[in-house]
């Protein structure tokens, strides 16, 4: 099978590694020319939790120089994936099927729309990486892949799909409730993301911290709200036990939006709480605790946005400072 990964960051470049092992034709698409020439030159090396191995693949920068592909795998940041879509537009009008794999709320349907196609599939995934120089990536943690279509035509692609990343070395399975499997994720990640962004700590130390750790459970509790509402059916019967599980069992993992936030990046806010708070009003909850990280979030964010250089300006919030300006709001 012919694989584009377009996104090619820490998981894009992740996935794209494992599945040229197993023996696919794969091409990364990416950004940046520096992280695109160190593969070319010198391939991908991927170290961590999985060992140490430099993979020989081939990198671009533009989309055109690909006419054609059987999946292409979506790995941008939730706010770039409606124009790294569109660059890839004429593969899938030229029969690929595009698979998803990020963070947030309905990216994938938006998706579908702009590219009048139903040839998407959506993926989340509980690998954790981290790019830490051009042209290698550090896995940091390993978990579950879960896709799944909202559209019943490919249901057999995605099973195709599913044994090609269990071929990979993946821990893939399929899910025929794609819509609760993301809305789990995302209430996860509600609760602990926002919270790491805000105070810069590993999720083991936001769960050890009480205050924290109370946050974090305000913060799902508003969430499961809005999900129960809008009736969708969670993966897990406790998502406040299941958020606060997942914190525990990934302690070590600094995650994606801190990330964001140290590399003075935009964050994916917008597609994880904002879709929260939106769902929220139009259903007429009240999601206070959820508008006050959103609003700290994007503070920070504008300020960091204004920093050419470094984001070491910026202090992170402490545990109390942060409790006390979530519950005086």
């Amino acid at each position: 099978m012919k694989i584009v990964v377009m996104g090619a960051g820490a998981i894009g470049s992740l996935y794209g590694a494992l599945l040229s092992k197993a023996g696919e034709d794969v091409m990364l698409l990416v950004g940046r020319p520096e992280h695109v020439n160190m593969i070319n030159t010198r391939g991908l090396t991927v170290k961590g939790v999985l060992g140490n191995h430099t993979f020989p693949l081939k990198a671009a920068i533009d989309p055109m120089d690909v006419d054609q592909a059987d999946l292409v795998l979506l790995t941008t940041k939730t706010h770039d994936s409606i124009e790294a879509a569109m660059r890839v537009g004429h593969l899938i009008d030229g029969g690929a099927y595009l698979l998803v794999i990020q963070n947030g709320i309905g990216t994938e349907k938006i998706v579908a729309e702009q590219l009048r196609s139903r040839r998407v599939l959506r993926a989340t995934t509980c690998m954790g990486a981290i790019m830490t120089s051009p042209g290698e990536v550090t896995i940091t943690g390993t978990g579950v892949t879960e896709i799944g279509s909202h559209y019943p035509e490919n249901e057999e692609i995605v099973k195709k799909v599913v044994g090609l990343l269990q071929r990979a070395g993946f821990d893939v399975r399929a899910s025929d409730n794609i819509e609760g499997v993301v809305w789990t994720k995302t209430i996860v990640n509600c609760g602990i993301n926002p919270i790491g962004a805000l105070t810069g700590l590993t999720n083991g130390e936001i769960y050890n911290d009480p205050l924290l750790r109370k946050l974090v459970i305000r913060l799902v509790e508003e969430a499961a709200e809005v999900a129960a509402a809008m009736g969708i059916e969670l993966t897990t019967p406790d998502p406040i036990r299941y958020a606060l599980g997942t914190a525990k069992a990934t302690s070590e993992n600094t995650n994606s939006m801190l990330q964001d936030i140290n590399a003075c990046k935009r964050t994916e806010i917008e597609a994880i709480t904002g879709e929260v708070i939106r769902n929220g009003k139009a259903l007429g909850i009240e999601t206070p605790f959820s508008e006050a990280v959103y609003a700290l979030v994007r503070g920070l964010e504008a300020r960091l946005l204004q920093l050419s250089e470094s984001c070491s300006e910026i202090a992170p919030l402490s545990a109390k400072e942060l409790h006390e300006s979530m519950t005086k709001s």
